[in-house]
């Protein structure tokens, strides 16, 4: 199959082809791409994403680890439905996006690759060039899980630590771009292009149409513009009849889209348990305001007291352990159900992004036991337990 992948700067129109393609446009502003596809063409045979393999770049059989097709569960409660982003191969839903950034890297016949992370998007790109052969360096802020660090070394990737935030880190690896592949998650269109699959199957997994409203956790925006990017591509060929409202969810520690969203002077940020949206300046910040725009949606903020308490929530009434930062989107839904902005009615979709066992919740305190409940699983006074009596023979009897 030919693809015909455009890239190009949505602030100055500028475009560029896969050899030319820079990190950034001269004008310092982060490429877009858009693939040439008429039809979507699903592969039933095919697993995970490859089924929509007819409106993607080349994604390398060899490099893929089968990610993708999640399920989508409904909520106990009757409420929203979850996606359950966190069920890759690394943990992520990063692995959407790091399949097609490392196919071209192997493409390109590139020995190296730099990334910079608060832990989940280097987690994953070091799996997938250790599938590739390819050396890895991935830079995070000291504040990165421990678990996460551990992971990126485990896939035998060179992990440097730099003191700072996010951004920060950002700065390190943007600096060493010029020397070897930027295999970013946030400068990379080609991220992008795998992260909109996920609203290819919502759309398809709730029988080939858009839901009301999607709620999705926004630090560098990569599942927000992933959502915008599926379902905008499927109403421009007339797949579904509207597009989703996107809400967004930030920490209240760390909300720049939400202070650029309510043009607001707050520009302090502070540390929060969701370090995986603690990103005081995204660089796609525009788009993230657009797409907000164009789906009618909006920013909600959460502290990290709720934060922590519907990462609890999920796991003791859904099943579901996400970490604090996936726990984000769904506190945020709540929110929205109960100032009446969703409602029963909607059919509303919150994925689940990272797995709750890269960084869990606090040990709860143990429960006590009612006075009935104040006696040994097996009674054992005056008790002895015997050898086993075998089928069949009678025991304590003298022949």
């Amino acid at each position: 199959m030919i693809f015909l992948v455009i890239y190009f700067c949505p602030r100055c129109g500028r475009s560029f082809n896969e050899t030319s393609r820079p990190v950034s446009c001269d004008c310092g502003t982060p490429l877009k791409s858009t693939v040439d596809w008429a039809d979507l063409e699903i592969d039933p045979g095919a697993r995970g994403m490859a089924r929509y393999s007819s409106a993607l770049p080349p994604l390398d059989p060899s490099v893929s680890m089968g990610e993708g097709w999640t399920p989508l569960v409904r909520s106990r409660s009757g409420g929203p439905y979850y996606k359950l982003e966190y069920l890759f191969p690394t943990g992520s839903f990063k692995d959407r996006g790091s399949v097609l950034v490392m196919t071209e890297a192997k493409n390109q016949g590139q020995e190296s690759v730099v990334q910079d992370s608060s832990g989940n998007a280097g987690a994953s790109i070091a799996a997938y060039a250790a599938r590739c052969g390819i050396r890895a360096t991935v830079i995070v802020p000291r504040d990165t899980a421990e678990a996460k660090r551990w992971q990126i070394e485990l896939y035998g990737a060179t992990l440097e630590i730099v003191d700072g935030d996010r951004a920060a880190a950002a700065l390190v690896a943007f600096s060493l771009s010029g020397s070897t592949y930027y295999a970013s998650h946030v400068w990379n269109p080609l991220f992008l292009e795998g992260t909109k699959t996920v609203a290819f199957e919502i759309w398809e997994q709730l029988g080939f149409r858009a839901p009301d409203a999607v709620v999705v956790p926004a630090g560098n925006g990569t599942m927000l513009l992933g959502v915008f990017k599926g379902f905008r591509e499927l109403l421009q060929r007339a797949r579904v009849r509207r597009m989703p409202r996107i809400y967004a969810a930030q920490g209240t520690q760390c909300a720049p889209l939400y202070a650029e969203w309510n043009r607001t002077e707050e520009k302090t940020f502070r540390a929060t348990i969701a370090e995986g949206i603690a990103v005081t300046a995204p660089p796609r910040m525009r788009e993230m305001i657009d797409a907000l725009r164009a789906s009618r949606g909006d920013v909600i903020t959460v502290d990290d007291q709720d934060i922590l308490a519907e990462q609890e929530r999920l796991a003791l009434e859904e099943g579901l352990l996400v970490e604090p930062t996936a726990a984000a989107a769904p506190a945020a839904e709540r929110a929205l159900r109960a100032a009446g902005v969703i409602t029963a009615e909607d059919t509303v979709v919150v994925p689940l992004t990272g797995s709750g066992l890269k960084k869990v919740p606090p040990r709860r305190p143990k429960k006590q036991a009612s006075p009935d409940e104040e006696r040994p699983l097996f009674e054992t006074r005056a008790k002895r337990v015997g050898s086993p009596v075998m089928p069949g023979r009678a025991t304590g009897l003298r022949r």
